[in-house]
């Protein structure tokens, strides 16, 4: 039931995300952006099983293709879409929309990760004898995580409107990534860096990698509640975060309800505190702020045409 739940999750807001970029983008540019993402989600997958088959994933879902599910690359799409959406709200920076993107994605992941190994929809392989203190999820993952989105996000944007876009139909925002990735996982499991943490504890590795950036993203919403809320910014704009805040909102309440369903009947409360930790950064944009003047950053231009294409 709960892989059935998890695969309508992820085939919902992707197909949400599709629809609410071909609103602000038109046909041809939301094509461009998720084509090649949807791709590059599934075929780092397959290729991570099976070269480095240093995890897996479980049986129950119901599309898969080389042992990858195909919903996880919708789940990569639309986390990555509204990571750059929300972030290009506020500023025009190439680096910081990839740095908050990465981050936006990684503290889903801080509360998802534990719990889909927990129900079985992937599971880690550590070297032997080695025991993953963060719930079985080994650093690796997240520092995959960082690398796939803050990557993707930057060469997307930086070449948006060159050329090569159309010639290679997006994916000159996907190559770049794979050298990087590639070597950081090879450095990662030639080392056997996991032997570094066996001997923390779970809030221990919560404390040195989760917390700190959690607590970046969290003061960086922060700090732009005005802009993300005021009344002074036209509604069209205002409209336009909705759905990139609703894909967010609905991974944290997927998974903040699946940690409070396993603290009420296993009395185990650690994904609970991990699921609320994860969240933070959204409360911190809820929080009331003083409408200050400020000049709304253009929204629209995101990918390459800005007229709608039909």
């Amino acid at each position: 039931m709960s892989f059935m739940l998890f695969e309508i999750l992820l085939w919902g807001l992707f197909l949400v995300s599709i629809l609410d970029a071909n609103k602000r983008w038109g046909l041809k540019s939301t094509a461009l952006f998720f084509f090649p993402l949807f791709i590059y989600g599934w075929a780092l997958e397959a290729s991570a099983i099976g070269i480095f088959q240093r995890y897996e994933y479980g049986d129950g879902f119901f599309v898969t293709l080389f042992g990858a599910p195909l919903c996880i690359a919708a789940g990569w799409a639309c986390i990555t879409y509204s990571g750059i959406c929300i972030a290009k709200s506020f500023t025009d920076n190439h680096y910081k929309i990839a740095l908050f993107t990465a981050l936006w994605g990684l503290c889903i992941d801080f509360s998802m990760d534990g719990l889909a190994v927990l129900m079985g929809y992937w599971t880690w392989f550590a070297p032997d004898d080695v025991v993953l203190p963060y719930f079985d999820v080994p650093v690796s993952n997240f520092i995959g995580w960082f690398i796939i989105l803050s990557f993707y996000s930057f060469f997307h944007l930086r070449w948006q409107d060159a050329k090569i876009r159309k010639r290679l139909l997006g994916f000159d925002a996907v190559l770049p990534a794979l050298p990087a990735l590639l070597l950081a996982i090879t450095i990662m499991i030639g080392s056997e860096y996991e032997r570094l943490f066996v001997n923390l504890s779970w809030w221990v590795m919560m404390v040195i990698f989760i917390v700190p950036l959690v607590i970046i993203l969290a003061v960086w919403l922060f700090n732009q509640r005005a802009v993300l809320s005021s009344e002074m910014l036209q509604q069209e704009h205002k409209q336009s975060l909705k759905v990139p805040f609703f894909i967010s909102h609905a991974f944290h309440a997927f998974f903040l309800l699946m940690a409070i369903f396993v603290g009420v009947t296993t009395a185990d409360w650690r994904y609970f505190i991990a699921a609320i930790v994860a969240g933070l950064p959204l409360l911190a944009q809820l929080l009331p702020a003083k409408a200050e003047a400020f000049t709304p950053v253009s929204y629209t231009h995101l990918t390459l045409p800005t007229n709608r294409e039909v």
